[in-house]
């Protein structure tokens, strides 16, 4: 069992790393990633995310516990604009039924019925994301890694930016307003996707913030961690497959 002050500092030195040293590591390695987009550094670069999520999730749970990570239940007084309102809620639960169709259902119910009926691709959602041609999978080895990246990411990232950053920021150590510790978690989300650029800081960060509600709305990380995984599993759809001689 840790001790409740060390507990405490971890959970301290967790934040300042996900608030500031993850986000200068990022505008540090996508550059050098930019210049050679090359196979073994786009692998090297997805296992250090993957290193740094896994260990910063650990820390997490050892210094906060499992069950106030993983659920939740805000009283109607902690954001009654969600909770008291039945509207309000009718709103939020539609717009993430969008979001989810907009962004998984509908990309991946076309590459389906495009194999079922033989059509021909056209890729003009991949040809959309050229722009992140340089951190996207491109090989087969690149894909497999993909895999590993996506679950990394739906199961850490909803860990450290829905379950820890709400915990810290609203329950212990800090007492901030629910919604504005939801506001705050959303926008750290997006700053660490700098990668994507200012438009996709702000997409990511709405993105966070409709995972957020998710995870207020169902009470636990589940359904937001498989749809965070299930977004980053789509780009295998999305993206050209590669040519067999790339296997």
């Amino acid at each position: 069992m840790i001790n409740a002050s060390v507990a405490t500092l971890m959970q301290h030195l967790l934040f300042l790393f996900i608030l500031v040293v993850a986000p200068i590591w990022d505008l540090y390695a996508t550059p050098r990633l930019k210049r050679d987009p090359s196979s073994e550094r786009k692998i090297h670069y997805y296992k250090t995310i993957c290193t740094w999520l896994w260990i910063a999730s650990v820390i997490a749970v050892a210094s906060v516990g499992f069950r106030p990570l993983f659920t939740i239940g805000p009283s109607p007084a902690d954001i009654s604009w969600l909770l008291l309102r039945a509207w309000v809620r009718y709103v939020v639960e539609a717009l993430i039924a969008i979001f989810v169709v907009i962004s998984v259902v509908l990309p991946v119910g076309i590459v389906i019925w495009k194999k079922l009926t033989n059509r021909p691709r056209k890729f003009s959602s991949a040809a959309a994301l050229e722009s992140l041609s340089y951190f996207l999978p491109a090989t087969w080895a690149e894909r497999r890694w993909w895999v590993l990246v996506s679950v990394s990411a739906g199961v850490c990232e909803e860990t450290l930016f829905r379950g820890f950053m709400l915990h810290y920021l609203h329950v212990f150590p800090w007492t901030l307003n629910l919604t504005l510790a939801l506001l705050i978690s959303s926008v750290v989300f997006g700053l660490n996707h700098l990668y994507q650029g200012a438009v996709g800081v702000a997409g990511t960060a709405i993105t966070g913030f409709l995972m957020g509600l998710l995870f207020l709305l169902t009470g636990n990380l589940l359904l937001p961690i498989i749809l965070h995984a299930v977004i980053d599993l789509r780009m295998l759809a999305i993206l050209r497959p590669p040519a067999e001689c790339a296997r």
